[in-house]
């Protein structure tokens, strides 16, 4: 089997990961949790991104972000529960800006993925 085979192998089940958490996930909603575990959880980051500074790293509106990280988050909408695979918290410096991060929950997915990634 090539190394592209096998690649392909891996995020299939990379992404089944994501579907035992949501059985109906997108790739745009897997997209924006690898850019909150790829850019907002990254030790040599000092200041943590905001939602539009990860929003324009995914090449995405700002607004589609948000409407990700609620999926993602706790609460999709009052009453209708998310993922819990990440928190948003307001920022220290702006108060019309908020951060996001991976919760606990959040981050043993991204070890599980990053073992079967690697």
């Amino acid at each position: 089997m090539s190394n592209s085979m096998s690649a392909l192998r891996r995020l299939i089940r990379a992404n089944l990961l994501f579907i035992d958490h949501q059985r109906e996930i997108n790739a745009a909603l897997m997209n924006t949790f690898l850019g909150v575990a790829t850019y907002c959880n990254d030790p040599d980051i000092k200041d943590p991104l905001s939602i539009k500074e990860l929003a324009k790293r995914l090449d995405l509106a700002p607004s589609t972000v948000s409407r990700h990280l609620r999926y993602l988050g706790h609460w999709q909408r009052k009453g209708v529960p998310g993922m819990g695979l990440v928190e948003t918290m307001r920022s220290p410096h702006d108060d019309r800006a908020k951060h996001v991060r991976l919760t606990p929950e959040g981050e043993a997915l991204l070890v599980r993925l990053m073992r079967i990634l690697d």
